[in-house]
C-alpha cells in the first residue's frame, strides 16, 4: 500500500472513494497485515488503517494474530499480551480474528478474549485455522475425518464467533502444465489453503471442488439448524443441544459418525416445524 507519498496518498484516497461507492461495501473489511509479530509491524498496521480510515470512517479492518508484539510486552504473560491485543489496536482494528491454535482445548479461555472487546461499537472476534490447530483438533486438513472437518464450524458456533477466515482455496503449487499433477506446498500440512483442484488435471475446465468442501457446506448448513433453533429456544438452548445430542462437546470431543449429526438436525425440523 503506498501511502509514504502525496500521490500514494491521491491515489489510496480515490481507490477508497471509488470502493465505497459499491453496494458490496457494508459487507467488505480490509485485511490489512498477517499475523503481525513485534511493534514496528504492529505500528504499520496502525498507520495503513488510520490513512484509509481518514477517507473512510466506516471502513472495517481486519487483523489475524496468535500473539501480541513480542518486544513490547502488553503483559506478564504470552496469553494475557495476546489478550491486549484489541487494547493495542484500537480504534484501528473492528474485526479480531484471532488463530483457534491458541486456544488449544480451553474453551474456557474464550471470555477472556471476548471480555476485551466492545461489541457496542462494532467491534467483532472471528477465529481461523492456519496449519494448525492439529489432530484431534477440528481442521481442513487431508487425512482428517469428515466429521473433524465439519466440526470446525460446531466450534465456531459454540464458542461465539461472528465470522470465520479461511487463509485460501487453491494454494496448490504452480505448474508449468495445467494438467500435471497436483502438488501441495512445502512445508503445509496435506490439503492446507486447498479446497478447490484445477480441473486439468482431471479432464475438465471447470475448477473441481474437494470432498473437504462438500463437509464445510455441511457445517455452515448445521450452524443454520442451531440459528433456527436459537430463534425459538435461545442460544445457550441451541448450544446445549449439541452436546445432549453427541454432536460436540469441545474440540477433542466429538462425534465420529454422522448419525447424531442427523438426529440433532431431526430434532430440530420437528421442534421448530
Amino acid at each position: 500500500m503506498c501511502h509514504s507519498s502525496d500521490a500514494g496518498k491521491d491515489f489510496l484516497q480515490k481507490q477508497v472513494e471509488i470502493l465505497r461507492t459499491k453496494n458490496h461495501w457494508r459487507k467488505a473489511y480490509l485485511y490489512l497485515w498477517d499475523e503481525p509479530l513485534n511493534l514496528e509491524q504492529y505500528d504499520s498496521l496502525r498507520n495503513m488503517a488510520s490513512d484509509i480510515r481518514a477517507y473512510a470512517p466506516d471502513a472495517r479492518i481486519l487483523t489475524t494474530y496468535y500473539c501480541g508484539p513480542n518486544d513490547a510486552p502488553l503483559a506478564p504473560t504470552p496469553f494475557e499480551a495476546f489478550v491486549k491485543v484489541p487494547c493495542f489496536l484500537r480504534p484501528h482494528n473492528q474485526i479480531y480474528c484471532t488463530s483457534e491454535w491458541v486456544l488449544g482445548n480451553r474453551e474456557d479461555l474464550v471470555k477472556d478474549i471476548t471480555a476485551e472487546l466492545q461489541p457496542e461499537n462494532g467491534e467483532e472476534w472471528w477465529t481461523y485455522v492456519c496449519m494448525g490447530p492439529a489432530d484431534p483438533h477440528p481442521n481442513w486438513h487431508l487425512g482428517m475425518r469428515g466429521t473433524q472437518h465439519r466440526a470446525v464450524m460446531w466450534r465456531v458456533w459454540k464458542e461465539g464467533g461472528t465470522g470465520f477466515l479461511y487463509w485460501g482455496a487453491n494454494c496448490y503449487e504452480k505448474a508449468t502444465v495445467a494438467s500435471a499433477e497436483i502438488k501441495f506446498r512445502h512445508g503445509l500440512p496435506p490439503g492446507d489453503g486447498v479446497l478447490y483442484y484445477p480441473g486439468e488435471a482431471f479432464s475438465t475446465n471447470e475448477p473441481v471442488a474437494s470432498l473437504r468442501l462438500e463437509r464445510i457446506l455441511s457445517g455452515l448448513q448445521d450452524i443454520e439448524y442451531l440459528r433456527l433453533y436459537a430463534s425459538r429456544y435461545g442460544r445457550d438452548e441451541a448450544t446445549a443441544l449439541l452436546d445432549r445430542m453427541g454432536v460436540y462437546f469441545g474440540p477433542e470431543r466429538y462425534t465420529h459418525e454422522h448419525m447424531p449429526i442427523d438426529a440433532m438436525r431431526g430434532q430440530i425440523f420437528n421442534s421448530c416445524r
